[in-house]
């Protein structure tokens, strides 16, 4: 089956908990001068879901992010199998592939990134590819056939599912994968999207000190992860904790949750 076929296939089931639409978000990180930094970026005042708001690149996933063949596409993946990225995240193989596929993607449509290797090793220059990010937001072109065309393969091992949220959006309840990556060696993200208005590296408490500022707006599972990353000072301290994240999805607005009180209970004044 071509990825095209694929792409018009009825039978790929592409939602998640309670019938939400599986989607991908990804926290690139690395280490600044002063500390952790994660890349964020504004999204457009015109977007249907959270227009203004400060996000990681993401997105949902596409029937073309799921696996050709019925079992896993060695050729196109490496690192930690699909069948063990299932288990951690409580999905079938097939829609753990995909929504990883659909993380890198999305991480090298919005920020210009590459999570891939090649027979050479990891690549470290992904500004020549960034010719077809257009095509591939378009959907002219599958990040399958992307990754056939580049003879690349995605590596398992530079995203590291840290969380799952499961929310409403603007028409439709998401379901929402977290994934940690490390900005790789040699390459720079950038912020050539039309889905923000600006983009860059912060420190996550200068994030949450805007949000408490009212001058950053921020959803909860936004608003939660970078809490989560503020206790952190180094990548390798993220690294260190990353595999044992909890994975159970947290289902709509966690008001009861103490962890999350702060958000519910503080209501900066909008200075945007």
């Amino acid at each position: 089956m071509t990825s095209q076929d694929l792409s018009g296939d009825e039978s790929v089931d592409i939602t998640g908990f309670n019938g939400g639409r599986m989607a991908a978000t990804v926290m690139l990180i690395r280490d600044g001068k002063e500390g952790l930094e994660v890349w964020v970026q504004e999204r457009v005042s015109t977007m249907k879901n959270f227009p203004g708001h400060v996000v990681f690149p993401g997105g949902g996933v596409d029937p073309r992010d799921f696996p050709e063949r019925t079992w896993d596409s060695g050729e196109l993946w490496a690192g930690t199998s699909a069948i063990a990225r299932a288990r951690h995240m409580g999905l079938t193989k097939a829609k753990a592939h995909a929504v990883v596929f659909a993380a890198a993607r999305e991480l090298f449509e919005e920020a210009g990134t590459l999570v891939t290797i090649r027979d050479d090793g990891i690549v470290s220059d992904a500004s020549r590819f960034h010719s077809d990010r257009k095509a591939l937001e378009s959907h002219r072109v599958s990040f399958t056939e992307f990754l056939e065309h580049h003879g690349m393969r995605v590596d398992s091992d530079m995203l590291r599912p840290c969380g799952r949220w499961v929310g409403y959006g603007h028409d439709q309840w998401f379901d929402t994968f977290f994934f940690i990556a490390v900005l790789p060696e040699g390459q720079e993200p950038d912020g050539s999207t039309w889905e923000a208005d600006d983009a860059g590296w912060f420190s996550p408490q200068l994030i949450m000190d805007g949000w408490r500022a009212g001058l950053v707006r921020l959803a909860i599972a936004t608003w939660a992860n970078i809490q989560r990353l503020c206790t952190y000072k180094t990548v390798a301290d993220v690294l260190a904790d990353v595999d044992y994240s909890d994975m159970r999805p947290v289902i709509g607005d966690p008001v009861d949750d103490e962890r999350y009180r702060e958000f519910f209970t503080t209501r900066p004044i909008d200075r945007i």
